[in-house]
């Protein structure tokens, strides 16, 4: 009981990003409602009631200085911007060119809203959808970076982890067992491959590929805890014990990394490949620095056993013919998504060549400059825009979404809501990049046996900061060439993930964590 009232605000937190995880990340407006509102209440509630105290700290003076906090921080009025600006629309809402055709052209309606210099949408269910989004996202945010110390903020990634875990084997027994739907659920439409409980294939491998990342930013954490605690300290724990206090984050880490092949995302691929080559080389320079010559030699051919290991397991894994996969469909479907990677597709994909979503998405944003036209407006106007060819073959399967969340929030919310959403990123990051600075310009008064390795402006950012950077950077260059974004379960983690960087940097103050 007493883990739990310590840790209510966390609990919420991480309950909030696993529910949406479970209900197809999200991408179901019916399963949102009965759910998400109850949650967000309790994660409310959570955050000013039970707040995580400092040692010493009464409840009272933890919830006195979260209201505090949360009043003086500018990131809290940009918040409560964006929000007004989502709830104009529900009071301001106009007709749809297509869907209102007859109505707008036979009976003469007006197109525009009542009030047409403000923020409006042509459908209010689909604009709450939206709005539940955006307000879950920023309010678990605000509850990371306020109710939260920076063990809390590990927790509350350590929980997703886990429940991310549980998202892999569901998905393994659902594919093993040929499910039709997430879930087993009945009425799913599309045919988009679905793997764990997300019906969007991209959408799954950015979450799982996040996962990756986070599950890497918490071992690197503990390995350097223990090993930090071991200098100030005889510990009495056995080396069995002590090796897997280490390293048991790899194994969701392993989980997370085959999960995000699984899913087919061309881009969760070429994503969590790249990260996996940037961890192993970050964790490698990491371990050997400093080290003794004849430990450093180990090190080396242990490293190298390990990687030979790894690459033979992952060819046997996927692709030989006799592949331990758990279908040779899977297997073929993996290899055929492989084989179409190339520089130029990727290219093309990022910067939208030859498709007509990116010409669209840029038309609708020009017409509603300042506010956009409102959440999923771009599906309503965007087939007046189309050319009849491009009508001929419009895309089925995800057509409703640019491919591209920075047009689609520009073309939704306009350059208002974009210049909000961009600041709100910014603001999380910047004390990040300022912690950084400190500690590099530090770097060069410290002994040569305590300095980190070159170069010193990567290395000087504690490791799990750095992982955690990393997975942010990975979703925002995955929403370039696809919509990973319009997933809330996506879109909540990483808002969780960008306040919870601060969990894994040094303490500037004289508090105790």
């Amino acid at each position: 009981m007493r883990f739990l009232y310590d840790n209510a605000a966390a609990i919420a937190v991480a309950g909030v990003c696993s529910v949406f995880a479970w209900l197809y990340g999200g991408t179901v407006a019916s399963a949102l409602l009965p759910t998400i509102p109850w949650m967000l209440a309790f994660l409310f509630e959570m955050m000013l009631c039970f707040p995580q105290r400092y040692s010493g700290e009464t409840t009272f003076d933890a919830r006195r200085r979260v209201w505090r906090g949360m009043k003086r921080d500018p990131l809290t009025w940009i918040v409560v911007l964006f929000l007004i600006l989502l709830l104009v629309p529900f009071v301001n809402k106009g007709l749809c060119p297509g869907c209102n055709y007859p109505e707008i052209h036979f009976e003469g309606a007006r197109e525009a809203p009542p009030f047409p210099l403000l923020p409006f949408c042509v459908d209010r269910m689909e604009h709450l959808n939206v709005t539940i989004w955006f307000f879950s996202a920023f309010l678990a945010m605000l509850a990371v970076k306020h109710a939260l110390l920076k063990r809390g903020k590990r927790l509350v990634l350590e929980l997703i982890v886990w429940n991310g875990v549980a998202l892999s084997v569901i998905g393994l027994i659902q594919y093993v067992a040929e499910a039709e739907s997430p879930l087993w659920a009945e009425g799913w439409s599309g045919k988009a491959y679905f793997f764990s409980t997300f019906g969007y294939a991209n959408m799954c491998g950015d979450y799982f590929t996040t996962l990756f990342a986070i599950s890497m930013a918490l071992w690197r954490w503990k390995r350097d805890e223990i090993a930090h605690n071991e200098q100030i300290a005889e510990l009495t724990v056995s080396n069995r014990d002590k090796f897997w206090k280490k390293h048991y984050q790899l194994i969701p880490a392993v989980i997370f990394f085959l999960s995000a092949l699984m899913t087919l995302s061309r881009a969760a691929i070429v994503l969590v490949c790249l990260l996996g080559m940037i961890f192993f080389i970050h964790s490698f320079v990491g371990v050997i620095h400093n080290s003794k010559s004849v430990k450093k030699v180990k090190l080396i051919a242990l490293n190298l056993f390990i990687g030979v290991f790894l690459v033979l397991m992952f060819y046997i894994f996927f692709f030989s013919r006799d592949s331990m996969m758990p279908t040779d469909d899977l297997r073929d479907e993996l290899n055929r998504e492989i084989s179409t990677l190339s520089t130029e597709s990727i290219l093309d994909r990022a910067s939208g060549h030859g498709q007509y979503h990116t010409r669209i998405a840029k038309d609708i944003w020009l017409d509603h400059f300042l506010f956009g036209c409102g959440g999923w407006g771009y599906r309503h106007f965007s087939p007046a825009k189309m050319t009849d060819e491009e009508f001929a073959s419009i895309q089925t399967t995800g057509g409703i979404n640019v491919h591209n969340d920075y047009l689609q929030f520009l073309a939704e919310h306009g350059l208002v809501g974009f210049t909000m959403i961009l600041s709100v990123i910014l603001m999380l990051l910047v004390p990040v990049v300022r912690v950084w600075k400190t500690l590099i310009a530090s770097a060069s008064f410290m002994k040569s046996s305590k300095r980190p390795p070159r170069p010193v402006a990567v290395f000087a950012l504690p490791a799990g900061a750095f992982c955690l950077l990393l997975a942010v950077f990975a979703t925002l260059m995955h929403a370039m060439a696809d919509c990973p974004l319009r997933s809330p379960a996506v879109l909540t983690l990483f808002f969780v993930v960008l306040a919870s960087i601060d969990g894994f940097l040094p303490k500037l103050k004289n508090k105790e964590d």
